[in-house]
Protein backbone atom coordinates (compact mmCIF):
# COMPACT_ATOMS: atom_id res chain seq x y z
CA UNK A 1 0.00 0.00 0.00
CA UNK A 2 1.56 3.25 -1.08
CA UNK A 3 1.13 5.60 1.59
CA UNK A 4 1.52 9.45 0.42
CA UNK A 5 2.41 12.60 2.51
CA UNK A 6 2.24 16.02 2.32
CA UNK A 7 5.28 17.96 1.37
CA UNK A 8 5.72 21.49 2.44
CA UNK A 9 7.71 24.42 2.65
CA UNK A 10 9.58 25.94 5.60
CA UNK A 11 6.72 27.44 6.32
CA UNK A 12 4.76 24.82 6.77
CA UNK A 13 2.54 25.51 3.31
CA UNK A 14 1.67 22.96 1.38
CA UNK A 15 4.09 22.27 -1.83
CA UNK A 16 2.99 19.02 -3.01
CA UNK A 17 2.07 15.41 -2.07
CA UNK A 18 4.66 12.53 -2.24
CA UNK A 19 5.11 8.44 -1.57
CA UNK A 20 6.15 8.50 2.10
CA UNK A 21 9.12 6.11 1.94
CA UNK A 22 10.52 8.05 -0.74
CA UNK A 23 10.15 11.17 1.07
CA UNK A 24 11.78 9.56 4.23
CA UNK A 25 14.97 8.54 2.23
CA UNK A 26 15.44 12.19 0.13
CA UNK A 27 15.22 14.02 3.65
CA UNK A 28 12.62 15.88 1.95
CA UNK A 29 10.07 18.36 4.72
CA UNK A 30 7.05 16.97 5.21
CA UNK A 31 4.13 16.90 8.02
CA UNK A 32 4.34 15.03 10.52
CA UNK A 33 3.21 14.42 14.61
CA UNK A 34 3.97 12.96 17.83
CA UNK A 35 1.72 12.16 20.17
CA UNK A 36 2.94 11.58 24.04
CA UNK A 37 0.88 9.61 26.69
CA UNK A 38 1.22 9.39 30.08
CA UNK A 39 -0.21 7.47 32.73
CA UNK A 40 -1.90 9.02 35.46
CA UNK A 41 1.68 8.80 37.81
CA UNK A 42 3.02 11.38 34.28
CA UNK A 43 4.71 8.14 33.24
CA UNK A 44 5.32 8.42 29.49
CA UNK A 45 4.66 5.38 27.25
CA UNK A 46 6.98 4.94 24.76
CA UNK A 47 7.85 2.00 22.66
CA UNK A 48 10.76 0.94 20.70
CA UNK A 49 10.53 0.83 16.88
CA UNK A 50 10.58 -2.38 14.72
CA UNK A 51 13.61 -3.84 14.45
CA UNK A 52 13.18 -3.90 10.57
CA UNK A 53 12.24 -0.55 10.32
CA UNK A 54 13.95 1.35 6.83
CA UNK A 55 14.68 4.13 9.21
CA UNK A 56 15.12 4.83 12.91
CA UNK A 57 14.54 0.53 13.37
CA UNK A 58 14.98 -0.85 17.17
CA UNK A 59 14.90 2.76 18.56
CA UNK A 60 13.23 3.48 21.30
CA UNK A 61 10.69 6.73 20.43
CA UNK A 62 7.76 8.76 21.58
CA UNK A 63 4.06 7.06 21.89
CA UNK A 64 3.00 7.55 18.54
CA UNK A 65 4.54 9.34 15.33
CA UNK A 66 2.43 9.28 12.10
CA UNK A 67 1.75 11.70 9.20
CA UNK A 68 -1.87 13.23 8.63
CA UNK A 69 -3.13 12.51 5.35
CA UNK A 70 -3.55 14.73 2.35
CA UNK A 71 -6.87 14.93 2.69
CA UNK A 72 -7.03 15.18 6.99
CA UNK A 73 -5.88 17.77 9.19
CA UNK A 74 -3.87 17.28 11.85
CA UNK A 75 -6.40 16.75 14.36
CA UNK A 76 -8.74 14.12 12.04
CA UNK A 77 -5.03 12.11 11.79
CA UNK A 78 -4.50 12.26 15.65
CA UNK A 79 -7.30 11.08 16.62
CA UNK A 80 -7.21 8.34 13.35
CA UNK A 81 -3.47 7.29 14.66
CA UNK A 82 -4.55 6.58 18.64
CA UNK A 83 -6.72 4.64 17.42
CA UNK A 84 -5.14 3.08 15.43
CA UNK A 85 -2.36 2.07 17.38
CA UNK A 86 -3.38 2.22 20.65
CA UNK A 87 -6.95 1.20 20.50
CA UNK A 88 -8.50 4.26 22.01
CA UNK A 89 -9.12 8.30 22.04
Amino acid sequence: MNKEVILVDKNNRKIGIEEKIKVHKDGKLHRAFSIFVFNSEGKLLIQQRNKTKYHSGGLWSNTICSHPRPNETYNQAVHRRLKEEMGFD
